[in-house]
């Protein structure tokens, strides 16, 4: 497609929920084309964020919960979710901090992905970090996690054999290890990752 300019005309726009996480819409659009089309749009408040640790022996740690909407125990990168107007690195120092106990320490953000770009307007932030302190994880009670350390290089083939489930979490593990067979991390994370291949 050459034409990337927006193809479509909003007519008009039905709420038909709203809370302080999202609010589901129908949308009636126009196509250049000259179709018109009924559009469901999930429109998010909120930002949810991926975090992958890095420890100094180039080991992580993956959080496993059981999760509710897909009924079922899935392993994951610490994540959670900020509102719009703060800051994504913000919500995932504290994310990394309540879910692993790990914080301060080196921060890259690897890029920021559309989570189901034909439904949802919903952006996904996506962090390493390295050069971490441990401290006390201080967890809401209705969160019940299990933490699992892992070498890096068995994290990537957890990722890529289908283990992880969740989208970010995979994104962001095969994204890291690109950069680092590539040499593009910043030195002394490249130094650690390098003795994991």
């Amino acid at each position: 497609m050459t034409d990337q300019k927006n193809p479509w005309t909003t007519l008009s726009t039905k709420r038909f929920y709203e809370c302080p996480y999202l609010s589901t819409d129908e949308d009636l659009v126009l196509h250049r084309s000259g179709k018109i089309h009924a559009y469901t749009a999930l429109r998010f408040r909120i930002h949810g964020v991926a975090v992958l640790p890095i420890l100094a022996d180039g080991s992580t740690v993956l959080v496993g919960q059981y999760r509710y909407l897909s009924q079922q125990f899935t392993w994951e990168l610490p994540r959670g979710s900020g509102p719009l107007d703060s800051s994504p690195l913000d919500t995932a120092h504290r994310e990394l901090e309540e879910e692993a106990g790990l914080a301060k320490g080196n921060w890259l953000e690897v890029f920021r992905l559309l989570v189901s770009p034909g439904i949802t307007d919903e952006w996904a932030p996506c962090f390493v970090a390295w050069n971490l302190d441990d401290v006390t994880a201080e967890r809401p009670i209705e969160e019940e996690l299990t933490l699992r350390r892992l070498p890096f290089r068995d994290l990537v083939e957890a990722a890529s054999s289908g283990s992880i489930l969740d989208a970010a979490s995979v994104a962001t593990i095969l994204a890291v290890q690109y950069r680092a067979v590539a040499g593009l991390l910043p030195t002394d994370l490249q130094t650690i990752l390098n003795n994991q291949f």
